[in-house]
């Protein structure tokens, strides 16, 4: 059974009415006080009690479930969120378990955030992210550039593409999780005439590391190094990240 949940903001046009209007239902819809508009969640009861898989982007403590639900309905990039003892967790992306218990953990989707039906391959281990909108997966083992080039393109995809700031700055903040590795392969090279190329042969780069890139000859592959692109040897062990181009 799905619970609906409908969030209202309140109408600007009475200073009155500045707070957020809430209510929580077990009917399909519910127009939450004098409110202007509103926001449905879907509550995913298979991941009721379990860890979602996807990271977090924004996490807040000490907060009430209610007040979490509000500030994802507020917020434009937030597609879903976990409750779990007070912590707030939004999420830019689909929520998957992660097959680990958390008793008392509450997952719930923003209704329509997301593609129906969503084009990236979840059954693949992929998550779908609304904004930068992207289907990627970090692959479970390491190896060399060209062995997850290879693994990447039987999934239909390659590795990633980082062309933008937005998605450098998003696989940046994966990063910053614990069991992220620090080193990913990414989709670039440095070909013949010595330019570094992304696989869709675009050229532009947001950020490389401090005296990056190397002008070694044998460093034509590149890595996201904490956040921040360095080239090194293709034959390097790392994990990668492979993504389903949209």
């Amino acid at each position: 059974m799905s619970i609906h949940i409908t969030v209202g903001a309140a109408s600007h046009r009475s200073k009155m009415n500045v707070g957020l209007c809430l209510v929580i239902t077990f009917i399909e819809v519910v127009y939450a006080g004098n409110c202007s508009y509103w926001q449905r969640f879907d509550r995913q009861v298979t991941l009721d009690n379990v860890m979602a898989r996807e990271y977090s982007w924004r996490t807040q403590a000490l907060l009430h479930q209610e007040t979490c639900i509000g500030l994802c309905a507020r917020d434009e990039l937030c597609t879903a969120l976990t409750y779990h003892n007070g912590t707030c967790s939004m999420y830019r992306s689909s929520l998957t378990s992660s097959g680990e218990s958390v008793p008392g953990s509450k997952h719930f989707i923003k209704a329509g955030a997301l593609p129906d039906p969503d084009p990236c391959p979840v059954s693949l281990g992929y998550t779908s992210v609304v904004s930068p909108r992207l289907c990627y997966k970090i692959t479970p083992e390491g190896g060399s550039s060209w062995i997850l080039t290879s693994l990447c393109q039987s999934e239909g995809g390659r590795l990633v593409v980082l062309n933008s700031q937005e998605k450098q700055e998003f696989m940046a903040s994966l990063q910053r999780h614990d069991d992220v590795p620090g080193t990913l392969w990414v989709g670039m090279q440095r070909l013949e005439n010595n330019v570094f190329t992304w696989l869709d042969g675009s050229t532009y780069v947001w950020k490389w590391g401090s005296n990056q890139p190397s002008e070694k000859a044998d460093q034509i592959c590149v890595k996201l190094y904490h956040g921040e692109l360095s080239n090194r040897r293709c034959t390097q062990g790392s994990r990668a990240v492979c993504e389903i181009p949209l």
